[in-house]
């Protein structure tokens, strides 16, 4: 008598999506309920137009290749491979398969049949939605899995994580518990103040007639803009609020509020929903709803006054976002906090590099400039503390000056760098640094390596390209950058040869999937049976978005935000965007997790991964994403077939 191994078939069933979100009593029972069949290879399982299938079938070993019979011709679909299932749309529909499906290798599958499918459909939410709504939504099968990249060992894989706040479960529109206090911009700043006290509130909305926020004014602006100034309490609200008000929607999560808010520095923002006021929320109410919170982070940056004091913050920032990873927070919100985290401490950096060269004699900058931060700083899609990249553009010097000015800039960002060393961040390899002369420039010769670039796309050209093009403003002048942005747009819009050039390199690195689905890996040296989540997934995903926001004249740098926009100006189907989004999300959280776990082990971060060392579930949802990746490719390929 052959005994089942019936534990190996639970953990088997745990590592698939849909099945790993059953109860364990459920899954235990399972092995008792299904069947084993072998099929030899070259074996027609299912017939297309054939027979509805009394079974949902679970390769377990082997695999299948999925075709169709169009005029006469069998077309291939796809390939299944271990842990993957076919048959359930006959199931559901009760119709014969839309397909074949034959063996393409000797293969083991498990059976569900149709009985206990039915009853699972029925009793079992997240199962039932999978397979009636959402069986052919990649994305959702990507969402899902990365629940589980956090989760402690030995936990399920989609353990839902608790955290000592709800930051990311309550909604802005769920703190709204009052009706909000509002004035007209004409009533008098002493009326406001009298309904501040009436009402225990600290702060008063401004509204037009049909209750459109304009404006808030604070117990803060009473003091500073009437007492302080002299003025009287008859003035009009108008000439003392704050405007214009910040603002999020009813659904969106509590930490999106705390983020914006911060960016801002501001202490209240309002609840808006189709442009009529629902509410106020306050910083206190936020801090109140979760005690040790990203905002405290924020504002301990704020308050120091050394590099060493800004140095010391490191590691209370690591911690943070090791407990936004661990509360299930999306990569965007947890890339959105680095980000913001790492802008203002490069903020705090270059006011103590300014103040320091004041003290020495050098006076303030010569002429306006602005802090460019370049490269997945640019992007706002930093893990951790990665190695810097930035430069100075700054306004145009009188001819005679140009060495003076170039020479204090130079000195502004030697201490910046260096500050920014001693808290963490790598200086570049590549010298990709505003410390460099080269990327220390005017306004012209910034204009000047653009237009090159574009005009003769060598393969070094085309490199810049890829890191400075994702410039963004981060501190100083912002209009140097918009001005800089536009002229690039407008020279890249005339120019499709660039495109091509740009397109080519995009396609350059491709992601590392072998016959039937496998991953390749690399074969020897120090990183063997490895493979580089960054290079191999996260580069080629950038470079493509890249391309297309680039043709799309699309102003943003933020991967996901290009994405978006790129998907309104139909670029890219809605479907296919959706993929490529729980993709990126899936690939950056991996990434993160792991280099937090290499820094746990006091290991130097590093891209490399062994796919071997993932659980079942994510090595299936890293070959799904590296899937969407080379479709993104194609899609691109499609666009610029000169390219290649």
């Amino acid at each position: 008598m052959v005994e089942i191994p019936y534990n190996k078939i639970i953990e088997f069933f745990r590592g698939i999506v849909p099945f790993n979100e059953l109860p364990q009593d459920v899954l235990k029972e399972l092995p008792r309920k299904i069947l084993i069949d072998y099929f030899p290879k070259e074996t027609l399982i299912l017939e297309q137009n054939g027979p509805p299938t009394d079974y949902l079938y679970i390769i377990q070993t082997g695999a299948v290749e999925k075709t169709a019979r169009k005029d006469g011709v069998d077309i291939l679909l796809d390939y299944r491979a271990e842990g993957e299932f076919f048959g359930s749309a006959s199931l559901i529909n009760e119709t014969g398969p839309a397909f074949n499906v034959r063996t393409y290798e000797d293969t083991i599958c498990y059976l569900l049949p149709k009985d206990i499918f039915d009853e699972l459909m029925q009793n079992h939410v997240g199962f039932h939605e999978y397979f009636a709504i959402r069986v052919s939504k990649l994305a959702y099968r990507l969402k899902k899995a990365q629940t589980g990249i956090f989760s402690p060992r030995g936990q399920p894989e989609t353990v839902i994580f608790q955290y000592d706040g709800y930051l990311f479960t309550v909604t802005a529109g769920d703190l709204v518990k009052r009706k909000p206090v509002t004035c007209s911009p004409y009533h008098e700043v002493a009326f406001a103040a009298k309904l501040m006290a009436e009402n225990g509130v600290g702060a008063v909305a401004v509204v037009d007639a049909r209750n459109r926020p304009l404006g808030i004014v604070t117990k803060s602006d009473m003091t500073n803009r009437i007492l302080a100034a002299g003025k009287e309490s008859s003035e009009p609200v108008r000439t003392v609020m704050s405007a214009p008000v910040l603002s999020v929607l009813p659904r969106d999560p509590c930490f999106s509020a705390l983020l914006k808010m911060a960016r801002f520095n501001c202490h209240h923002i309002c609840i808006v929903q189709g442009e009529m006021l629902q509410g106020v929320i306050s910083q206190h109410d936020l801090i109140v709803l979760q005690g040790s919170n990203p905002l405290a982070v924020i504002n301990d940056i704020e308050k120091q006054t050394t590099i060493q004091g800004i140095a010391g913050l490191v590691d209370a920032m690591d911690r943070m976002v090791r407990s936004l990873l661990n509360s299930g927070v999306s990569a965007k919100d947890v890339t959105t906090f680095i980000s913001e985290c790492n802008d203002r401490l490069t903020r705090k950096i270059i006011g103590l590099t300014e103040a320091s060269l004041r003290e020495e004699g050098l006076g303030p900058p010569p002429v306006s400039y602005c802090w460019l931060a370049l490269g997945s700083e640019g992007r706002k899609e930093q893990t951790l503390r990665t190695d810097q990249d930035n430069a100075i553009i700054y306004s145009d010097p009188e001819p005679a000056s140009n060495q003076d000015v170039q020479e204090y800039f130079l000195r502004l960002a030697q201490g910046v760098v260096s500050g920014l060393e001693s808290c963490g961040f790598p200086r570049c390899k590549g010298g990709v640094m505003a410390s460099n002369p080269q990327w220390c420039q005017p306004e012209t010769v910034w204009k000047n390596y653009f237009s090159r670039w574009i005009n003769q796309a060598s393969p070094e050209d085309l490199r810049n390209c890829t890191i400075f093009f994702d410039f963004r403003h981060l501190a100083g002048a912002a209009v140097l950058a918009q001005r800089l942005r536009a002229f690039l747009n407008r020279n890249v819009e005339n120019s499709r040869a660039f495109l091509r050039h740009l397109t080519t390199n995009a396609l350059y690195n491709g992601p590392p999937l072998g016959f039937l689905r496998a991953l390749v890996v690399e074969k020897t040296g120090v990183h063997k049976n490895e493979l580089n989540l960054k290079m191999s997934g996260l580069v080629p995903l950038v470079d493509a978005i890249r391309v297309l926001s680039l043709s799309g004249q699309i102003k943003a740098t933020n991967t996901l935000n290009r994405l978006e926009l790129a998907s309104r100006k139909n670029l890219l189907p809605e479907d296919m965007a959706e993929d490529i989004k729980e993709a990126f999300n899936f690939i950056v959280l991996l990434r993160i997790n792991h280099h937090m776990t290499q820094k746990d082990h006091e290991i130097e971060p590093s891209d490399y991964i062994n796919p071997r060392t993932l659980s079942k579930l994510q090595e299936k949802s890293l070959i799904e994403a590296f899937h969407v990746i080379r479709d993104l490719q194609g899609e691109l390929k499609a666009r610029f077939p000169e390219s290649m």
